[in-house]
């Protein structure tokens, strides 16, 4: 029985030995069409390093085939793992404050126009006449105007 397990466990190594001889046969990066697309790529980088004319476009297709012959792959994307997404770092919102809205424009009121005092041109018995033409009623020794009693100091008549 020991003979038939030795056997068995030899067969075993055997088989996985032929199968990592296998698996290490056909790994892209060591099979001839890889050496070829690098080797093409590798004269494409030194022409983009002299910056030969047409050398970004001969630069990219050499990048591709390398790409589908080394890694067997079309897109330069790389296969997700399945481990979740990174994190977006998304800048924080900058709030602007609303434009004020213009101040109504303040009026100033213009000041009254600078009114002279009556003068008193002529008087009789009963009351005298102003410059502004209005009639002062006399009403004993005071002066009394159309609003009440006026002040006469000179010959100028404030009446209120």
């Amino acid at each position: 029985m020991r003979v038939g397990i030795a056997v068995g466990q030899a067969l075993a190594l055997a088989a996985a030995a032929l199968a990592l001889a296998h698996a290490q046969g056909t790994d892209p990066l060591h099979s001839p069409e890889c050496d070829a697309a690098r080797a093409v790529l590798e004269r494409a980088l030194d022409e983009a390093a002299r910056k030969d004319p047409g050398s970004a476009a001969r630069l990219t297709a050499a990048r591709k085939q390398a790409m589908e012959a080394c890694l067997g792959r079309e897109s330069g994307e790389r296969e997700r793992s399945g481990a979740p997404e990174p994190a977006i770092a998304v800048p924080p919102a900058v709030m602007q404050p609303p434009h004020a809205r213009a101040a109504p424009a303040v009026v100033v009121p213009q000041p009254p126009a600078y009114v002279a005092p009556a003068v008193v041109t002529t008087c009789d018995n009963t009351g005298c006449w102003d410059s502004n033409g209005q009639r002062i009623n006399r009403l004993g020794p005071m002066l009394v105007g159309p609003r009440g009693v006026c002040t006469v100091v000179g010959g100028t008549v404030h009446c209120p």
